[in-house]
């Protein structure tokens, strides 16, 4: 069985704000550290006091404190029809079956990453990703997991979330598998794996679906 290695989809920089959900800016900070529930106190009055825009970055920053809390994580792994062309805009795909030859798209979430300051005044996020097919019972089909290369991205902004596109190119694969991804956020360290049930199918079991 051969897996091949990838292509990859990033997010260009020039389209960064609108694909990474924007949701930066810290609270304005206070001589102790906050609890989520004082945030919250502290956005609700702000609303009560119609300050919307002081809110607004207060609630940023609310979410920023969550997923301090939380770490990395990933969320909303899904396959579909084709590369997604921006946060949350894609096709979903109907069926995990796929034809040989294939390629098999897939979107992913990402929050609790790294933020590292460059020199321009952006913030660099970078993350590796890999994947191996594992067999129903638990099987790890590859002698390792297959790197799929980095993805990088920058932004002026403290984004909160984000997302990618993965094209995987699996040859010689027949049958059910789970479709296992490991992304780690280089910064921290930190790797969050998401699973998705594929099967791929012959020509001739193919054929057998169309004719029912």
């Amino acid at each position: 069985m051969t897996l091949g290695v990838l292509a990859r989809a990033f997010v260009l920089p020039t389209v960064l704000a609108a694909c990474i959900g924007a949701l930066a800016v810290l609270a304005v900070p206070k001589a102790h550290a906050q609890t989520l529930t004082e945030i919250a106190d502290d956005i609700e009055t702000l609303i009560e006091q119609g300050r919307n825009e002081d809110a607004m970055r207060a609630a940023r920053g609310f979410l920023r404190s969550v997923t301090d809390l939380t770490g990395f994580g990933v969320t909303n792994a899904r396959l579909i029809s084709s590369p997604a062309t921006g946060f949350g805009v894609y096709e979903p795909r109907d069926s995990n079956v796929y034809m040989p030859g294939e390629p098999v798209y897939a979107y992913v979430e990402v929050y609790g990453f790294s933020l590292s300051r460059q020199q321009t005044g952006s913030n660099r996020l970078l993350f590796d990703v890999s994947f191996t097919l594992d067999s129903l019972d638990g099987q790890q089909m590859t002698d390792a997991m297959i790197a799929m290369g980095d993805i990088q991205l920058e932004s002026y902004s403290e984004p909160i979330d984000g997302f990618f596109h993965l094209t995987y190119r699996v040859t010689g694969a027949l049958g059910a598998y789970s479709l296992r991804t490991s992304v780690t956020d280089r910064a921290s360290g930190q790797t969050a794996q998401f699973t998705i049930p594929v099967e791929f199918a012959g020509y001739d079991e193919m054929d057998m679906e169309d004719d029912k």
